[in-house]
């Protein structure tokens, strides 16, 4: 079932959150081998060093790139004062803002369960892993599939939100491309025709 306000089921929306996380799993993953493999660095700070161009440039232009791609069933669109308008690095950023701080503040939560979870069970969650001083490059790449992970879970969970806000200027909509729902399969008549 659909939230309302958005169109898309929660399968579609993972669709969408999988064309923002797997891309950061990758440049996460070049990252970490570059600063740990290639170059050697032993502070565990490398990735704060990445953090600031991925929010600033990676990250919106992945939201730039969501809603640029084809998808079966539906397309995403923006949608201004006088119609519907491309989406710029402005209206991209501030789609990025929105999903990164609701999806983190469920993360947050989740996190916070799982811990809860963890001291029932008498398990110190800190002894399964490695340290970064240990193993660096397993350790930030851990983190990164782990944390994208959960984004991928939680993040279509805040996407209803994206559609409905009035952002300055501009909204961000989805439209059908056909009159019944994905979810539907088509049934074949007689004579191979679908109905």
């Amino acid at each position: 079932m659909n939230p309302p306000g958005c169109q898309l089921t929660y399968l579609e929306r993972m669709a969408l959150a999988w064309q923002l996380t797997w891309p950061a799993v990758a440049l996460d993953v070049c990252w970490s081998f570059l600063m740990y493999v290639v170059l050697g660095v032993e502070s565990g700070g490398a990735e704060f060093a990445y953090l600031v161009p991925y929010l600033l440039f990676i990250a919106p232009y992945l939201v730039r790139r969501m809603m640029r791609r084809k998808y079966s069933g539906f397309r995403l669109k923006t949608v201004g004062d006088g119609g519907e308008i491309a989406m710029g690095y402005t209206e991209s950023f501030k789609v990025m803002w929105l999903l990164s701080w609701r999806t983190s503040v469920l993360m947050l939560a989740l996190l916070f369960l799982v811990s809860l979870f963890g001291r029932l069970l008498s398990v110190q969650l800190s002894t399964l892993v490695p340290s970064a001083k240990e193993a660096p490059l397993f350790n930030a790449v851990g983190l990164s599939i782990v944390e994208n992970g959960a984004a991928l879970i939680l993040m279509p969970l805040v996407m209803p939100g994206m559609f409905r806000k009035q952002y300055q200027g501009f909204r961000v909509a989805a439209e059908r491309l056909t009159g019944s729902p994905p979810s539907r399969t088509r049934q074949r008549l007689p004579g191979g025709a679908a109905r």
